[in-house]
């Protein structure tokens, strides 16, 4: 199953009264041929899609099918500017949207990973985007233990193979679903290539009833934590004023793994997105937000000082935004089995990782070229794993 982007500039063209009323959605241009998703009863309008992507294209209009509800949702996200990968399948000469893949990261623990990871799951959902947070930290389950939400199944189950990884989603209070993790022996560094590879199967499935899905991802740059970092579409990397270097060091080990992967790529074959790793960084805990700003200006100089000067693979980091320091509140609120962002929905923090989320919205999953640079993680799993 192969992916392609939604062209935004190609949906662009089309009204979007006639796109609700025939039912169709244009996704790209590929092998001169205008490839278009349609609702199972839209035949009787084939003649008229032709004609108006004929116009508006030049191109002859190939059709795939897609589920009406998935074609509405998609049209809807569309107006908000949101455009998705769509997984397609030749075989049945179908479509699905799959939603963006977010790993949330850091080089060591007490940076605040998992409430960020929390608080953005909570802000997309508010947001009207389906969102599953999935706690990948197998050793810790942080994830549960800040919501004390401890399901009988976990991933422990599903790397056993007694469920499946949809039958593990649980529904919270915050808005968003949750995968739980393990605490416990069976860490993510004793996972075999078997269970990566179902793993990603799973994922894949999954990912077509989300618009997103964020990886809570243990502490520390194991090589399988920054594979499954890898295998998000984008990479969030948490740090602080008082942890730099190890923000610099989580962004330039996942980036060396990235090179290591598609060195193995014959350079005639690789995309844009291949040659450039682009990580996300929010810098969390700070005073105010200049010195937030200032910290990743700083990173990003260290990084073209020593990483990008003599290499043809390069390391673009882009700012997130930066969370102020309050910890009292976030104490206090966390032990109340509660959420800043549905508690102190009006305070500084909540105002932050609202804006983390719509920084994120803004710069990430709109506007094709952007997506098209960063590349697929799904994608990059399968070179990962030798996959077919």
């Amino acid at each position: 199953m192969r992916e392609l982007i939604i062209d935004s500039g190609l949906v662009k063209k089309f009204n979007p009264i006639h796109l609700k009323h025939h039912e169709f959605l244009p996704i790209a241009v590929e092998n001169d041929k205008l490839i278009t998703a349609h609702a199972p009863g839209a035949q009787q309008h084939h003649k008229f899609i032709r004609n108006v992507g004929q116009l508006a294209t030049g191109y002859e209009t190939s059709f795939y099918s897609i589920q009406p509800e998935l074609l509405q949702h998609e049209l809807k996200l569309i107006k908000q500017g949101i455009y998705h990968r769509m997984l397609i399948s030749e075989k049945q000469n179908q479509v699905a949207p799959r939603g963006n893949i977010l790993s949330v990261i850091s080089n060591k623990g007490g940076v605040g990973k998992t409430t960020i990871s929390i608080e953005l799951a909570h802000q997309f959902a508010r947001m009207g985007l389906k969102t599953l947070l999935f706690d990948l930290d197998l050793g810790n389950a942080d994830v549960s233990n800040k919501l004390k939400i401890f399901p009988e199944l976990t991933l422990y189950n599903f790397f056993n193979k007694e469920v499946e990884l949809d039958e593990l989603v649980v529904k919270t209070a915050f808005g968003f679903d949750f995968i739980p993790g393990e605490c416990g022996e069976f860490k993510l560094a004793n996972m075999t290539w078997a269970q990566k590879q179902r793993f990603f199967r799973h994922i894949q499935a999954i990912s077509t009833k989300y618009d997103l899905i964020l990886f809570d991802l243990g502490a520390g740059i194991t090589r399988h934590v920054i594979d499954f970092a890898l295998m998000a579409d984008d990479s969030i990397i948490v740090t602080t004023p008082n942890d730099i270097i190890s923000g610099y060091a989580a962004a330039k080990a996942t980036y060396g793994r990235f090179v290591e992967i598609n060195s193995k790529i014959e350079s005639s074959d690789r995309e844009l997105g291949e040659y450039v790793y682009s990580p996300w960084f929010i810098l969390n805990q700070v005073q105010n937000m200049r010195q937030g700003k200032n910290l990743y200006h700083s990173l990003k100089r260290t990084i073209d000082n020593h990483i990008n000067e003599n290499s043809i693979f390069k390391i673009f980091p882009e700012y997130l935004g930066s969370v102020i320091s309050d910890r009292d509140r976030l104490v206090d609120t966390y032990s109340k089995r509660e959420i800043i962002g549905l508690k102190h929905p009006k305070s500084n923090l909540a105002i932050d990782y609202r804006q983390l989320a719509v920084n994120y919205l803004g710069s990430s999953l709109v506007e094709a070229p952007v997506q098209q640079q960063r590349g697929s993680g799904l994608q990059r799993f399968v070179k990962m794993l030798g996959l077919k």
